[in-house]
């Protein structure tokens, strides 16, 4: 962990414990996942990650390039991580929506990079120093066609340092551009937090050890043909095409191709689909929750607590692919699903998709700026409760 002594020591308290900045986690964890490669644009609120790459990856080899804006950014990205480097970039609502059409061209190349999106409020300019999870399906539906997502959110400071290491190692292993969110408050908190504690808070699913470097060649899916350190003269593009490398019109090979990108990461949702239960099995309404609004939904479980409420929270890591299995099998037990966000109800629509055949899925979105606060869901579960006893 020595990568650590460069940056953190300046931010050091006492003998036991370090304040660390959620934006900074990531850019450490990027470190020490193996990313040596940063091409980004300044925009708030993720601009500390930039800045702390700028100035720790020309300590340990790396290059950092700040390019004049956000599609060159991705661009130079794709680029690097085709001759073998681990890349990474960071940005914004407004910067994620120009990232969109490379992001099309790094599922397609099969190009594994990493890009953390510390989501404000838009659409637009919007009030880029306020907290919002207004991304969410840009980050799944944003580019153009057919095409697989694996997409995290964090929650915490811990959350930004080791989800950063999971999805450098899932873009690696899928070989395919994979999403980071947080939001405004996720990427500005400060936090006691070391890497050794957030190593080994271990998730439900996917279950490894965050502390480990992840870039070997056995985890590498599988390298098709056309890739490049495959060939003495591989070929790159964006058009469909076979195991070559070059273009085709083919309709079964096309079709094959697009099953091919889907299924990689589809078919390992086992892998995929990061996840936390508290009080498990006991709950009838179940807070269904994810980025920092998760951190409500745990104190308001506290909360329920104390009052005897019979309440469970789910906390989904992982956004993308659905986590459909986990989603189900708690709907299945419980009278109502509440859903805390940031938004207008975006997640909530995918949840009720999953679950409307079991339990009631209920969107509590919020837009003006500010968290949920826990006592906020207390109340509505103190309403769902109320609903349910006058059956």
């Amino acid at each position: 962990m020595e990568l650590w002594h460069t940056h953190l020591l300046r931010e050091k308290i006492d003998q036991d414990s370090l304040l660390v900045q959620g934006n900074r986690a990531c850019a450490l964890g990027a470190l020490d996942a193996g990313v040596r490669f940063f091409a980004g644009y300044p925009i708030t609120p993720s601009s500390e990650i930039m800045e702390t790459l700028a100035r720790e990856l020309p300590l340990v080899g790396g290059v950092f390039l700040q390019m004049e804006d956000e599609i060159a950014s991705i661009c130079a990205c794709i680029g690097a991580s085709l001759t073998g480097e681990v890349a990474l970039t960071a940005t914004s609502g407004p910067g994620f929506s120009l990232m969109q059409e490379a992001l099309g061209y790094a599922v397609i190349s099969e190009a594994p990079l990493v890009v953390v999106n510390v989501m404000r409020m838009g659409p637009s300019t919007g009030r880029p120093t306020t907290p919002s999870q207004g991304d969410v399906m840009q980050a799944r539906w944003g580019t153009h066609g057919d095409h697989p997502a694996i997409v995290l959110a964090a929650s915490n400071v811990a959350d930004m340092y080791r989800l950063t290491m999971a999805a450098v190692r899932f873009a690696q292993r899928f070989r395919t551009p994979v999403t980071l969110l947080a939001d405004e408050v996720v990427g500005h908190m400060r936090e006691s937090f070391s890497p050794e504690l957030a190593g080994r808070y271990r998730l439900t699913s996917g279950d490894f050890d965050f502390t480990e470097t992840y870039i070997h060649p056995e985890m590498v899916r599988e390298v098709h043909p056309h890739q490049l350190g495959a060939l003495r003269h591989p070929h790159v593009t964006g058009l469909i095409h076979d195991e070559t490398g070059f273009p085709t019109n083919d309709p079964k090979k096309s079709e094959q191709f697009l099953y091919e990108l889907h299924d990689k990461v589809v078919h390992h949702r086992d892998e995929l689909c990061l996840y936390d239960i508290k009080n498990e099995g006991r709950g009838r309404v179940c807070i269904l929750a994810y980025g920092s609004c998760a951190r409500s939904a745990r104190a308001a479980l506290r909360l329920a607590e104390q009052e005897g409420l019979p309440v469970e929270v789910l906390h989904l890591y992982t956004l993308f692919p659905l986590p459909v299995e986990i989603v189900q099998k708690v709907a299945r037990r419980v009278e109502f699903m509440l859903i805390p966000e940031l938004n207008l109800g975006q997640y909530a629509r995918e949840v009720r998709k999953m679950a409307e055949n079991w339990t009631t899925v209920v969107s509590m979105g919020k837009v003006d700026g500010t968290l949920i606060a826990p006592q906020e869901i207390l109340e509505r579960v103190e309403e769902l409760v109320g609903k349910y006893e006058s059956i």
